[in-house]
C-alpha cells in the first residue's frame, strides 16, 4: 500500500486569472486526488500519470451527477497506461466539491479550469488537450470546448445531449422526465417557461465556435439519449465545415463506452453489447492519439 503524501502546489497565473492553490494527495501510484480553484470554489479531481511523461493531457468528464464513479476511475487508469496524463474532475456539488450541482452550466467552468491545472503540469505536453465526456459530461465537453477552443485539440462526445429542446420533449413523452427538485429548476415546465436554461444548455447553438475535431459515439439502443442526438450534432458540425466521426454501435445502450462491469453482468463478456464497448472504447483511444500526439 502507497503510503499518502500531499503535495501543495505554488498558486497559478494562466491567461491573466490567479488561481489558489491546488494541492494533490497521492492516494495510489501515478493517480492523485487533486482540489483545485474554480470561480471561486474548491473543487475535486483525480490525475492520473502515465509511466512516461511528457505526455498529451486529456480530461474525461464524467456522466451523471453523482461524481467520478469506479469505472469511470478504471477508464481514466486505462487511458493513462495509453500514455496520457488523464484528469478527471469532480464537477461543483460532488465528491466533496464546493458549490451546486448545476447541470452543464457550472460545471463547464469546472472542466475548464481542470484544463487549466493541466495544462500548468510539466507532466504535460504543450500541445492542445482532448476531451473526453459520457452523456452529461458530453455536453459538458462540447460547450467547454466552444469557450474555449484554444484549449483543446480533440472532442469525444458519447451519447450525450445535442438538441436540448428535442431532448426534452423526447423525455416528457416516454414518461422519463423527473419530478425532483433539480429537474424542476433546470427546466422549470419547458422552454416556454424558463427559455435561458434551455438557450445556455443548446449544444448545437455553439457549433459555430467549435474548432477541433469531434468524434460522436452513440448506441442505436439507448433509451436515455436516442441516436437522433449524435445523428443531428454530426449534421450540424458537416453544415458548419467542421471535422466530425460518428460512431452508431448498434446492439449497445445509454452508458456503454465506460460501464463495461455493468455490461458483463447484464449479457456476458462473449456478447455484441460488450464487444462494441472496446470497440468504442478502442476508437476513442485511437482517435486521442491521432489528433493529440
Amino acid at each position: 500500500m502507497i503510503k499518502r503524501r500531499v503535495i501543495l502546489l505554488g498558486s497559478l497565473t494562466l491567461g491573466g486569472v490567479s488561481w489558489a492553490k491546488p494541492v494533490l494527495e497521492e492516494v495510489a501510484s501515478r493517480h492523485f486526488l487533486v482540489t483545485y480553484d474554480s470561480e471561486g470554489l474548491r473543487v475535486k479531481g483525480r490525475l492520473f500519470l502515465p509511466a512516461k511523461t511528457p505526455a498529451p493531457g486529456v480530461l474525461i468528464n464524467h456522466d451523471g451527477i453523482s461524481g467520478v464513479t469506479a469505472s469511470t476511475q478504471e477508464r481514466a487508469k486505462e487511458l493513462a497506461d495509453q500514455g496520457f496524463v488523464v484528469f478527471a474532475p469532480s464537477y461543483r456539488g460532488e465528491d466533496g466539491s464546493q458549490g451546486e450541482i448545476e447541470i452543464a452550466q457550472g460545471e463547464v467552468a469546472d472542466v475548464i479550469a481542470g484544463a487549466q491545472f493541466l495544462r500548468s503540469r510539466a507532466q504535460v505536453n504543450p500541445r492542445p488537450l482532448g476531451l473526453v465526456g459520457m452523456s452529461h459530461g458530453a455536453l459538458i465537453s462540447l460547450l467547454a470546448s466552444a469557450r474555449n477552443p484554444e484549449l483543446f485539440g480533440a472532442v469525444v462526445f458519447a451519447y450525450g445531449v445535442a438538441n436540448i429542446y428535442t431532448w426534452y420533449q423526447f423525455l416528457k413523452d416516454s414518461k422519463q422526465l423527473g419530478k425532483d427538485p433539480l429537474t424542476l429548476k433546470t427546466y422549470g415546465q419547458g422552454p416556454e417557461d424558463v427559455p435561458e436554461n434551455f438557450r445556455r444548455r443548446h449544444g448545437l447553438a455553439v457549433v459555430p465556435q467549435i474548432q477541433c475535431p469531434v468524434l460522436i459515439i452513440q448506441g442505436q439502443k439507448d433509451s436515455l439519449t436516442p441516436p437522433d442526438q449524435g445523428q443531428e450534432l454530426a449534421q450540424a458540425l458537416k453544415q458548419a465545415g467542421k471535422s466530425v466521426e460518428l460512431k452508431v454501435y448498434p446492439e449497445s445502450g445509454h452508458g456503454f463506452l465506460i460501464y463495461r462491469n455493468k455490461i458483463i453482468k447484464q449479457v456476458g463478456s462473449n456478447s455484441a453489447r460488450y464487444r462494441e464497448s472496446l470497440a468504442a472504447w478502442e476508437a476513442t483511444v485511437g482517435f486521442l492519439k491521432k489528433h493529440l500526439t
